[in-house]
């Protein structure tokens, strides 16, 4: 019968007093170490390079990133030459007009081709690149991922204000309207619309609760975006691999540390300790022990934590009108009956 020490490997290290992370990719490895590094203050914040690494991790390293970096200081100065032409210098959201303008319309800075939303495999079930930055910046088509943090790399590179937000399963973009500091506009880039806070609210049904907590519809800083992209660098780690090991754990855990409503990471967290303690108990021969226990406490621990900040499960009719709206879109956007069929059916 084994012990906790034998099966440490499998445990969450906290709860073994420490063991060696063990992945499966030494890019992974690499990738979490300059993203935590810039979360503890070691390097400077880089939306842009935080998002590469993500994605250069999971393509086995086949991203060059001169290349990436090319295509973004290409556009950056596209979008500083249209604020200059268009006498925008002197408004405090000239950025976020020449952003939104970038994404919607078509000009010689985007090839004449505004971005539009990808409704094949809009979710990543079969393709995981599909959610990626680099594929919106190359086929200029996305969804409610890719297009919100493509935005934010871009005002990070011109140093305009804009910040990435969070509804149930979904991002968008938050920036302060330029006669009012104290009111937010909110930048859907699924749709090219800028929408009300209250439809948020009704549309996803999210609760009071979450909304204090900062669960939801609170603009997140830089440091906490890079610790988001750190529970989405675990996600694409789980996708590729298939594993719930020491450093999915790692990454959940960082993140927390620096964003606490991160609802990705503690999901993620959860997770691992439930399958820990599953896995403990098929090596003790099914034997609930003070060590059982202990991870079973440290789960419901985080169970409740997640409860206490508000979030809930998205119900079925909730979801399932957001579902009608997609497929609504999708015959507005004139998509083939059967795949919307297809598409639709994946999603559920």
């Amino acid at each position: 019968m084994a012990n906790a020490q034998q099966v440490g490997k499998q445990i969450p290290p906290e709860i073994t007093n420490g063991v060696q992370i063990e992945t499966h990719s030494t890019l992974y490895n690499q990738a979490y170490l300059e993203m935590a590094d810039m979360l503890d203050g070691k390097t400077s914040l880089s939306i842009k390079r935080a998002v590469f690494l993500q994605e250069w991790a999971y393509l086995d390293g086949n991203l060059d990133y001169d290349e990436y970096c090319t295509g973004i200081d290409t556009v950056a100065t596209f979008l500083r030459n249209f604020i200059t032409a268009n006498g925008l210098d002197q408004y405090k959201t000239a950025g976020n007009y020449a952003l939104f303008e970038y994404f919607s319309r078509p000009y010689s800075g985007n090839g004449h081709k505004p971005f539009t939303y990808d409704y094949e495999d809009f979710g990543g079930t079969d393709d995981f690149t599909k959610l990626f930055v680099t594929k919106a910046m190359r086929t200029h088509s996305g969804q409610c991922r890719s297009l919100p943090v493509y935005y934010k790399i871009l005002a990070e590179a011109i140093g305009a204000e804009a910040y990435i937000a969070f509804a149930p399963q979904h991002l968008f973009i938050r920036h302060r309207d330029e006669m009012e500091p104290n009111k937010w506009v909110n930048v859907e880039l699924t749709t090219q619309s800028l929408s009300r806070e209250i439809s948020y609210i009704e549309n996803f049904g999210i609760t009071d609760a979450a909304i204090r907590n900062k669960v939801y519809l609170n603009p997140l800083t830089d440091k906490e975006t890079i610790a988001y992209l750190l529970s989405e660098l675990a996600t694409g780690y789980l996708r590729k691999y298939e594993n719930y090991d020491d450093f999915t754990w790692l990454c959940a855990n960082k993140s927390i540390e620096h964003y606490p409503q991160n609802i990705t990471a503690l999901h993620q967290k959860g997770n691992i300790i439930n399958i820990r303690l599953m896995e403990y108990l098929a090596y003790n021969g099914r034997v609930y022990d003070d060590y059982a226990r202990l991870l079973d406490d440290k789960w419901k621990e985080n169970f409740e934590l997640v409860k206490e900040l508000g979030w809930t499960e998205m119900s079925d009719e909730v979801y399932e009108k957001l579902l009608q709206d997609t497929e609504n879109a999708m015959r507005t956007d004139g998509m083939d009956e059967t795949k919307i069929n297809s598409e639709i059916e994946k999603a559920r």
